[in-house]
């Protein structure tokens, strides 16, 4: 597979933008900031779960080029296009009019990434799938992980700490 709009890139470099906002118990923090033994929301065995971060990658590209997603709901996602959906699908593969975890993508192209580096987490699920920007999405370290193919988004994180342990579905 070529990459999108014919833009130079790593194509099957497959991981998201520093910036990517990951939901965790303590509120939204940016996929770069985040370690191995940190605690995400995740979809475990059918629910929405808390788990650790198994593992965490930090990975160096030159001149790539990245899918920026516009969700309904606002929210921006750069994520190299070979990127896994939670569903199986690839990030290079959707366009405006589809829906990611069940919320309407309003527009969907190739950029220039002006980052140094990609980076991914691997959640200690049986899906590996973590939410980004209110999505539930894949993970390229998960080998093997269960596709989640029931809509889990718009993900809100609990109105307060103490409710920390009921993740809602909507």
């Amino acid at each position: 597979m070529s990459p999108p709009n014919g833009l130079v890139c790593q194509y099957y470099v497959v991981c998201a933008s520093p910036d990517t906002s990951i939901a965790t118990p303590e509120g939204e923090r940016r996929i770069a900031d985040l370690s191995e033994g940190d605690l995400v929301y995740s979809v475990d065995h059918d629910a929405i779960a808390i788990v650790p971060i198994a593992r965490a990658t930090r990975t160096p590209v030159s001149r790539h080029s990245v899918m920026r997603i516009e969700l309904a709901t606002g929210s921006v996602l750069e994520i190299s296009p070979g990127h896994p959906t939670a569903d199986g699908r690839s990030f290079g593969g959707l366009q405006a009019g589809d829906s990611l975890d069940g919320v309407e993508i309003v527009a969907a192209r190739a950029v220039p990434y002006t980052h140094d580096a990609t980076y991914d987490i691997l959640p200690a699920s049986d899906s590996g799938a973590y939410f980004a920007g209110g999505v539930l999405v894949g993970s390229t370290l998960a080998s093997g992980a269960r596709l989640v193919m029931n809509p889990t988004a718009p993900f809100a994180l609990p109105a307060t700490r103490s409710s920390v342990g009921s993740a809602t579905r909507r």
